[in-house]
């Protein structure tokens, strides 16, 4: 009797075992049901982490880590850019050309929210909108530091398949004066479409609090950050906006979807 207790006890435990680490394995998954690691990455011959502290804080809005990292001087501005590729080539070539669309989204919302505040009127709010959505963004000055590359291995349970995509991201460094000259030059191209000069001139005062406010760091926390990227997606897929914050452009998305996937991966 005492040796068919034994072994039963000993068949709970291992019943128990193979529970537990089901368990593990499903907490493991991301919310959508796939999950992703990176596989490899830029420095890894070099023992270089997969998840440098420098990106995660980066991608929170603190640059601090990079320049200390890259021995970047602080006076510098630090701005980043990311995307996707099947191979790396095309992955790094596709992280600079999502460059200018970043620059031209972070410019169009700050500039609509000011024109939101500062004039208070919804029409010469939505003219300024439609013309910040047109305007160009003058890259001038814009030195890339780096680019650093993951591959990405993804997991999907449903179909029970692996696929491999790389992820780039590409850092540039800018000088305070050559960014508050591309404020001058994106602000230019607003302008003289609002179509009150008394509006023009209230707006062309801003550029003060524009620099400031797209040069001061202000470290966000994870899940803020995640929750920014969300609204902007739900704002594209459902075409909403507001006074103060104009839906992100379609062509838009791309990047914004890669975002999303990184930051889950460097969280």
């Amino acid at each position: 009797m005492k040796k068919n207790t034994f072994f039963t006890i000993l068949l709970v435990c291992v019943i128990l075992s193979f529970v537990g680490c089901a368990s593990t394995k499903i907490e493991g998954m991301k919310t959508n049901g796939k999950a992703s690691e990176v596989v490899d990455w830029a420095d890894r011959s070099l023992d270089g982490p997969a998840k440098p502290e420098w990106l995660k804080k980066l991608v929170l809005g603190n640059s601090e880590v990079f320049k200390t990292d890259f021995g970047i001087d602080k006076s510098y501005v630090i701005k980043y850019s990311i995307a996707s590729g099947k191979t790396r080539d095309l992955a790094k070539a596709a992280s600079r050309v999502n460059y200018n669309a970043m620059r031209a989204e972070e410019l169009r919302t700050k500039v609509v929210s000011e024109a939101a505040s500062t004039l208070n009127d919804e029409g010469l709010t939505e003219s300024t909108a439609n013309a910040a959505t047109l305007a160009k963004v003058d890259l001038s000055g814009h030195e890339l530091v780096t680019q650093f590359w993951q591959e990405i291995e993804t997991f999907d349970p449903e179909t029970e398949l692996k696929s491999r995509e790389f992820i780039c991201y590409s850092v540039y460094k800018i000088t305070k004066e050559n960014w508050l000259e591309t404020l001058k030059s994106f602000m230019k191209s607003v302008l003289p479409s609002i179509p009150d000069s008394d509006a023009q001139k209230k707006m062309a005062a801003t550029i003060t609090s524009l620099y400031e406010d797209t040069t001061t760091e202000v470290e966000r926390t994870e899940s803020d950050t995640l929750n920014e990227i969300n609204a902007k997606l739900d704002a594209i897929e459902t075409s909403s906006k507001t006074a103060a914050a104009p839906a992100p452009q379609s062509s838009d998305i791309e990047w914004l979807d890669v975002l999303e996937t990184a930051c889950n991966i460097i969280f």
